[in-house]
């Protein structure tokens, strides 16, 4: 069996200094999801083919959820410290190709390179983790990872459009190449101690090329349904037949596969299951609230309204997440911070839909708990996957975190933006969509009764994570890294 440990155990300095060159490939993967949405303008003036410009953000998305649980089961395989390099040096690489791009085509088709490379980034370090710490003492450092990512949603677009107007388009790629570099000179240098042992295992290509073939499907068609209020198509229905066809043929060959990509036994295992399905929720939430409540606050109060909410929601996950992760850590548990995340979460929902305003201090505060509510929620379940399976599995189980996180981001937008649509009747969803959904010709009542009443059908959907919250298996936290299952 592989497992990667410090041939001599980590200072908390040594430690500290891992951890910095762990969370700057971190933030590099987080923040190429935001930095890129300034410059879209720029981009579709300079190269040919604007028809492909959503699929510059949708690519990256699309293959970076794709290539977690796969370089999750690589790490498992050959070693995390290997493919972490290899990580870096596809994202490197595909920032450079992204700055040389002549054409949309080849823009797209890097950015689903760089897409690859970010997940490996994510399911590497994730799993890292697991490797350098003991289980009581994850959740603490996982919810510095998790402030990774709302400081790059925070900091991404202004520094995107700073970059695009000051200099060019093309810089918003190319700053990746300083700073991979020196993610790779820090991460490889205070990882030089860690002894990984390979397996001797044979690669499941065949399920690989089922699981790729079957997601790309599913959240092309997840994308398609997000953007369309026609759901009922040729195109949507070989989508779905693909989709199902292909998951249900790389579950046939998980079961007869003598080393699974994915291992089935692993959902028998109460917290890695219950994991995964509360990370899913909990990055539903997170992308469709950021989505819906800057769009209802930029139509109703205008572009600093909508900033402020945003940062509200933006700031409050983090909270949370160092709340759940210093909790989890000195009570040796991660239930009871995961219960009272989703317990928070319907109760700041519900409690928005009925304020009289959309704007003002209060608003800002129960954005401010919804965002809390959510961060509750990130490292805490991740670190109850992690404790619960088998270390020589640690990278599968982390990496299929990442794809139900991305999985549960993009089902959010489609389906709170269809459920928005559906409460504002007369209203065209095919003429928001290319106005970028603006809502400004809309009667302000009529707008604020529909968000009133998706704030409140999203409150009821919230319910579903503290159902599985309270079913959950409290689980001691053990503080011996040794100690972790096998």
């Amino acid at each position: 069996m592989s497992r990667s440990v410090a041939s001599v155990p980590l200072t908390p300095t040594q430690l500290r200094r891992v951890l910095a060159g762990l969370m700057l490939g971190l933030f590099l993967a987080a923040l190429d999801q935001t930095v890129v949405a300034v410059a879209l303008a720029d981009i579709a003036r300079d190269l040919p083919g604007s028809q492909l410009l959503a699929w510059v953000v949708s690519a990256y998305l699309l293959a970076m959820t794709v290539s977690t649980p796969i370089f999750g089961k690589l790490g498992d395989l050959f070693g995390r410290r290997r493919l972490l390099a290899i990580a870096i040096g596809v994202f490197v690489l595909a920032s450079l190709l992204c700055g040389l791009a002549q054409s949309m085509p080849q823009l797209v088709a890097a950015r689903a390179l760089q897409g690859i490379g970010a997940g490996g980034l994510l399911a590497v370090i994730q799993a890292l983790i697991g490797d350098l710490i003991a289980p009581a003492e994850r959740g603490r450092y996982q919810a510095w990872f998790s402030g990774m990512f709302a400081l790059a949603s925070l900091i991404g677009p202004t520094l995107g459009g700073l970059l695009s107007s000051q200099w060019s388009w093309r810089w918003v790629f190319w700053i990746n190449l300083p700073l991979g570099a020196l993610a790779y000179i820090l991460s490889q240098r205070r990882l030089a101690g860690l002894q990984e042992n390979r397996r001797n295992a044979r690669i499941d290509y065949l399920g690989s090329v089922l699981l790729i073939i079957g997601l790309c499907s599913l959240l092309w068609l997840i994308n398609r349904l997000g953007h369309s209020a026609l759901w009922l198509n040729v195109q949507n229905g070989l989508l779905l037949l693909l989709a199902v066809v292909a998951l249900k043929l790389f579950i046939i060959q998980q079961r007869r596969s003598l080393d699974p990509l994915i291992p089935l036994a692993l959902l028998r295992i109460d917290a890695v299951r219950s994991g995964w399905l509360l990370l899913f929720f909990a990055s539903f939430q997170a992308v469709g609230l950021a989505v819906l409540i800057p769009l209802q606050a930029y139509n109703s109060g205008g572009a600093g309204v909508s900033a402020s909410q945003l940062m509200a929601l933006a700031l409050g996950t983090p909270l949370g997440a160092f709340l759940g992760g210093h909790f989890s850590t000195r009570l040796g548990r991660y239930k009871p911070m995961i219960v009272c995340g989703a317990v928070l979460l319907p109760v700041a929902l519900l409690i928005l839909s009925m304020l009289p305003s959309p704007h003002g201090p209060a608003t800002l505060f129960v954005l401010l708990l919804c965002g809390a509510a959510i961060g509750l929620q990130f490292p805490t379940s991740l670190v109850a996957v992690q404790s619960a399976a088998p270390h020589h599995h640690l990278g599968v189980v982390t990496g299929v975190c990442g794809l139900f996180r991305g999985l549960g981001g993009m089902l959010g937008v489609s389906l709170l933006t269809s459920l928005l649509w559906l409460l504002l009747p007369g209203i065209s969803a095919d003429s928001m969509t290319e106005t970028g959904m603006n809502l400004s010709a809309v009667d302000s009542h009529l707008l604020r009764k529909a968000f009133a009443t998706l704030l409140q059908i999203d409150a009821a959907i919230a319910l579903l994570p503290l159902l599985i919250a309270l079913r959950l298996k409290d689980r001691s936290l053990s503080r011996d890294l040794t100690a972790a299952p096998e």
